[in-house]
């Protein structure tokens, strides 16, 4: 733990000045109490007044304890506050960078879970580590200061406290795997809830809401049961802990009263011995106390060093025009197996607009990720303007709009801002024109300078999707993409973003991925995927005259928009 502390901070002066001045004022602490020993074998004695020297050293070094700790406090504030900027500066760089195979849902419920407990790792490094370190050094160094008084008392002090610090080591180790089962399983919940949370309008309207909510229920039931099993093994855990402080306490004891009564301490210091078993319980119960929080912590570092050192991904620049993308034998395979992409090769020309269809699942969106240098592909290559291109490179050509917009609250101005902190007010201008913004804008009370609500819930649902292709377009790019950025849309809606992306038709070599007939009305290529791979590609005329696959989808999308209730009730009839 204290290994991936010194990484996250990168070690220096804060670090190693904080370490030392928690363990100096557990030192002045060790110096207070071994001082009552003197203290209260001269008050006892014939002169009380020979008390009154050790009485001011003992003042002095409580004194001085508490100036350091209030020094180590400033030091563990700006450690916590270092470890919180590093987890809100790495994590997103390191979900962009990091390999599929690594990105699993339970890796990201780990992260989204360290990212909103910021606060509490901050804190962490002042509430848990000094004391723990200060329990540890107390103990150990008042094992040494007792040698001075009485040899057998440092030696049981000292020996007891190697085995609180074993029987907490075990405590943490049988409590550790338990804990991680737990948070997994609570990651798992939080997937259910969101996901809950987001398809709510289109459940209530396929009146699958019930469906739905037993997949909650179930992970609701999961994360109890992980709970219920943390719970279990933190009784052994604590138990040993228990025992072993008990038994520490009782040969302290039966020490103290075998030193006494062989005359090895007089009453006096046998008295001593009392307060000092007091402190020695005190910090035996800061440890007892620590074993989850300790645990907890460490996975947390642990976690926050990964994110630190995920290789980044660097994009490369915007390119000039439009750009001649080239895949080449792509195969995209995920982590659980399954097939994403199966010996792609497929061109896209400058300045055109390219349709991507097919079922669900056969790879439309993985093959829109790739191009956008999200997913990287285990066989094949991209080419852009005839070089191999990283991912890097990509998602520096490509803007990306994505099926489901999600705004960062603030105004339509700071959501294009965002991306690109260099706008005019005229280039704002020409972008709203550009995706069919402009006259909703005008029409706002404050314009540009208008709210958008938690996640953009002050706009309809057209203005949010048009306002997320004005996102990307504030992006400097020669690659457009567009993942089912119509599927939600109304046909007004859809209508007013398949015109807009139309009058892009040169400025940018477009891939749409299309689940409709308009957006694909728009294209001067179609794309048709199965399973992962290419089954058929062409001019939207070519492949209606080949009565192939996409002349079975084209089929389908004019049966649907001839549907009806009365017919429905016909039929079932």
């Amino acid at each position: 733990m204290l290994r991936d502390l010194h990484f996250v901070v990168g070690g220096g002066r804060p670090l190693w000045s904080f370490f030392g001045a928690v363990a100096v004022s557990a030192l002045l602490q060790v110096a207070a109490v071994v001082t009552l020993y003197p203290l209260l074998g001269a008050l006892f004695s014939a002169d009380p007044g020979a008390a009154l020297p050790w009485l001011a050293l003992l003042l002095l070094f409580v004194a001085c304890s508490w100036g350091v700790d209030i020094f180590a406090a400033h030091r563990g504030l700006d450690l916590g506050i270092a470890v919180m900027r590093e987890i809100h500066s790495n994590a997103p760089g390191a979900v962009l960078s990091w390999p599929d195979a690594r990105l699993t849902s339970e890796k990201e419920g780990a992260i989204r879970d360290l990212v909103t407990k910021a606060s509490t790792v901050t804190s962490a490094v002042i509430l848990l580590i000094g004391p723990v370190i200060t329990s540890i050094v107390f103990i150990f160094g008042l094992g040494i200061g007792l040698l001075l008084v009485s040899p057998a008392l440092g030696a049981v002090t000292f020996l007891g406290g190697i085995a609180c610090l074993g029987s907490l080591w075990a405590s943490a180790k049988l409590e550790d795997r338990s804990t991680a089962e737990f948070a997994a399983a609570n990651a798992g919940l939080d997937d259910r809830l969101f996901e809950f949370a987001l398809v709510q309008p289109t459940l209530r309207t396929a009146r699958r809401v019930d469906a739905s909510t037993r997949l909650v229920d179930r992970a609701i039931a999961e994360a109890r049961r992980k709970t219920r099993r943390v719970l279990l093994w933190q009784i052994p855990g604590q138990q040993v802990f228990t025992v072993v402080v008990q038994l520490v306490l009782l040969a302290f004891g039966f020490t103290v009263w075998w030193s006494y009564d062989r005359s090895a301490l007089t009453g006096a210091a046998a008295a001593a011995s009392i307060v000092v078993l007091l402190r020695v319980v005190e910090q035996a119960n800061v440890q007892a106390g620590s074993v989850g929080a300790v645990v907890e912590l460490r996975r947390s570092l642990s976690e926050v060093r990964e994110l630190m050192e995920v290789e980044r991904v660097r994009a490369g620049g915007p390119g000039e025009g439009p750009a001649t993308v080239e895949v080449r034998g792509v195969d995209v395979t995920f982590p659980d197996g399954t097939t994403g992409l199966d010996g792609i090769d497929v061109d896209f020309a400058p300045g055109t607009i390219t349709a991507v269809v097919g079922p669900s699942g056969s790879g439309k969106s993985t093959l829109v990720s790739l191009l956008a240098g999200l997913t990287v592909p285990g066989v094949g290559t991209v080419d852009v303007d005839g070089k191999p291109a990283s991912p890097g490179d990509l998602r520096g050509r490509a803007a990306m709009v994505f099926q489901r917009t999600v705004l960062h609250t603030g105004s339509i101005r700071n959501n294009l801002l965002a991306v690109n902190p260099d706008l005019t007010q005229p280039e704002l201008d020409a972008i709203a024109v550009n995706c069919g913004l402009a006259e909703a804008i005008e029409r706002l009370p404050d314009g540009w300078d208008t709210p958008v609500g938690e996640l953009g819930n002050r706009l309809s649902g057209g203005e949010r999707q048009r306002l997320g292709l004005a996102r990307a377009l504030a992006k400097p790019a020669s690659i457009l993409l567009v993942d089912e950025g119509t599927s939600a849309l109304d046909g007004r809606n859809e209508r007013t973003v398949t015109d807009a992306l139309s009058g892009l038709r040169g400025s940018y070599t477009t891939v749409v991925v299309a689940h409709r007939p308009a957006m694909v009305e728009i294209a001067d290529r179609v794309i048709v995927m199965e399973l992962g791979r290419v089954v058929e590609a062409g001019p939207i005329d070519e492949l209606e005259k080949a009565d192939g696959p996409f002349a079975r989808i084209a089929e389908q999308w004019r049966e649907a928009a001839t549907w009806g209730i009365g017919e429905a009730q016909s039929v079932s009839g």
